[in-house]
């Protein structure tokens, strides 16, 4: 469905979902806060899901999605599957764990098996990711979350990605804030 066609259902906000991926409380999750911070300030309705205070099991590969077109496993995903159906963009965070995305990052992803196909086409998507090497690693951690991305057929308007080696750095780091502030704010704006 076009956003026009549900504004309706929106009360005319934009929506935008962010997935925090990082198991603690640290640069990942303080990057996604401020961008919904300038997203809120711009109007938008925001929500932030911690995947590390949530019981999501892992697929186990029974294929009985591809029938169904639901996932047989009962879990927390239940609560966050119509979360990210509704939202107009998400935001999807994870710091680098060994050049990838966070064990709890692909566990997410690899429960979007009965629904990769049409639920999430369209929508768009902002990359956040967060590791203490930077260059080569976060390119990495990007990529992982861009093939998500591009198997919803999800368009992608927006990334950081900061070398941060101490938990609590990024918060510290008023520029990084201010640029994370103001993705927020020009992606609530966008139609």
């Amino acid at each position: 469905m076009a956003r026009s066609q549900t504004k309706g259902l929106f009360c005319g906000k934009m929506k935008i979902l962010a997935i925090c991926g990082s198991s603690r409380r640290g640069n990942t999750e303080a990057m996604l806060k401020r961008i919904l911070d300038g997203a809120k300030e711009a109007g938008a309705q925001i929500e932030l899901v911690l995947l590390r205070e949530k019981q999501i099991l892992t697929c186990d590969g029974c294929f009985c999605c591809e029938k169904t077109k639901t996932c047989r496993l009962s879990d927390d995903m239940r609560l966050i599957y119509p979360k990210m159906f509704n939202a107009d963009v998400i935001v999807l965070g994870s710091p680098n764990y060994f050049n990838n995305v966070s064990g709890l990052m692909k566990n997410f992803f690899d429960r979007f098996c009965p629904f990769w196909e049409e639920t999430l086409k369209g929508k768009k998507a902002v990359l956040v990711v967060a590791g203490a090497e930077g260059g080569k690693s976060l390119k990495t951690t990007e990529k992982a979350l861009k093939n998500f991305c591009e198997i919803c057929s999800i368009r992608i308007v927006g990334k950081i990605l900061i070398k941060a080696k101490e938990a609590n750095e990024i918060q510290k780091n008023q520029k990084v804030m201010q640029k994370c502030f103001l993705l927020g704010k020009k992606i609530a704006a966008a139609e």
